[in-house]
């Protein structure tokens, strides 16, 4: 019984005679990943069943677009069941009925236009966006594919919610462009049920954005961030007023100090993972209100320098510790290992094992 089968153009007579024989295609197939040049693509569709959830197209753009749109037109119809499409080209269809269905997209990031970002955003049951700069990066494991696609309809029972916008969209990945992000501000769009998000933005873009989330997105509980170094803490400080939040990853860095960090540790108890360089390090006095404040806090990673102070535990009077803490990373530290002082302080910081404590490089 087949779930996962790939084609590539080389066994397409091979795969139709097997489909003809009613040889390895059956009602179970799930996943289909066609790879190759357009041609012969229009025998594709004869493959498909009615089963079908996951559909990886790989296709090379030189070839005839005008088949391209016939394909794309056939599949969901001959396919009800789909729920995963990826794909490297440019769609040419923007009749959202056929893919109503559609739970999960990944394409590359030159195909999201004004045109294509408006169909996407009435596809009642899109719940995952994805997109890169690369689109080799979508040839991803169908089977993968199978195991995090979101399970179950969104439903939208409220009567206002019903013409919003990307009304079930729960996550986006699209670190390598802020088109979408800039078109959701210039629109206003509210993304309310939004709870994952990774973004990428290198232009003017990216302040104005993150002071708009607590708005836009209001029930946003992790973000991941590629950024240029060196923004200024206003742009974090705009991310403490969503009131779900509980991880914040950032790829760049951020103008911090001490005090600016204590900010966020105290910000709210509810913290799991935080990955904040700043641009210049800091002392470990900055991991003594995460262990404060934060029980459920499993990952953290900051740019310290033991040479800036070191904390003695003795001197407070509570018995301050990390209580979850399975990761810490040191980013940009001065010490390639930890002297005697900052080893004692770790182990009393952190007396639980952790899996992974790490110096160096971000």
């Amino acid at each position: 019984m087949l779930e996962c089968y790939e084609i590539q153009y080389a066994a397409l007579k091979q795969a139709l005679f097997w489909r003809s024989n009613g040889a390895l295609f059956s009602s179970k197939l799930t996943v289909l990943y066609w790879t190759g040049p357009l041609k012969g693509i229009e025998y594709l569709p004869s493959l498909v069943t009615s089963t079908l959830q996951v559909l990886q197209l790989e296709l090379d753009l030189m070839d005839n677009p005008n088949m391209l749109d016939v394909f794309c037109k056939t599949i969901p119809l001959r396919s009800p069941s789909l729920r995963a499409l990826e794909f490297s080209f440019p769609p040419a269809d923007n009749d959202t009925q056929a893919v109503s269905e559609l739970v999960l997209i990944r394409l590359p990031s030159h195909c999201m236009t004004g045109e294509l970002f408006t169909t996407l955003s009435r596809l009642p049951q899109l719940q995952d966006l994805s997109s890169s700069q690369h689109p080799y990066y979508l040839c991803t494991d169908g089977g993968d594919i199978m195991e995090t696609l979101p399970k179950g309809k969104i439903e939208n029972d409220e009567e206002a919610s019903r013409d919003l916008p990307f009304r079930s969209l729960r996550k986006i990945d699209i670190p390598d462009s802020d088109f979408m992000m800039a078109e959701t501000l210039r629109r206003g769009i509210p993304l309310l049920k939004l709870i994952d998000l990774t973004w990428g933005s290198f232009d003017g873009h990216t302040i104005t954005f993150m002071e708009s989330l607590h708005r836009t997105c209001p029930n946003l509980e992790e973000i991941s961030i590629f950024v240029n170094d060196g923004l200024p803490f206003q742009a974090i400080r705009s991310l403490l007023k969503c009131p779900a939040l509980v991880k914040i990853v950032s790829a760049g860095s951020f103008d911090m100090n001490l005090e600016d960090i204590v900010t966020i540790a105290t910000n709210r108890s509810s913290w799991k993972s935080i990955t904040l360089p700043s641009v210049k390090p800091v002392s470990y006095h900055a991991l003594i209100p995460f262990a404060q404040n934060c029980p459920d806090l499993y990952e953290l990673q900051l740019t310290l320098d033991s040479r800036l102070g070191v904390p003695d535990l003795d001197a407070f009077t509570t018995n301050i510790r990390f209580l979850s803490l399975a990761s810490l990373h040191i980013i940009k530290s001065w010490e390639l290992t930890p002297d005697f002082k900052l080893a004692l302080f770790l182990s009393k910081i952190c007396p639980n094992p952790i899996k992974n404590i790490s110096y160096g490089g971000s």
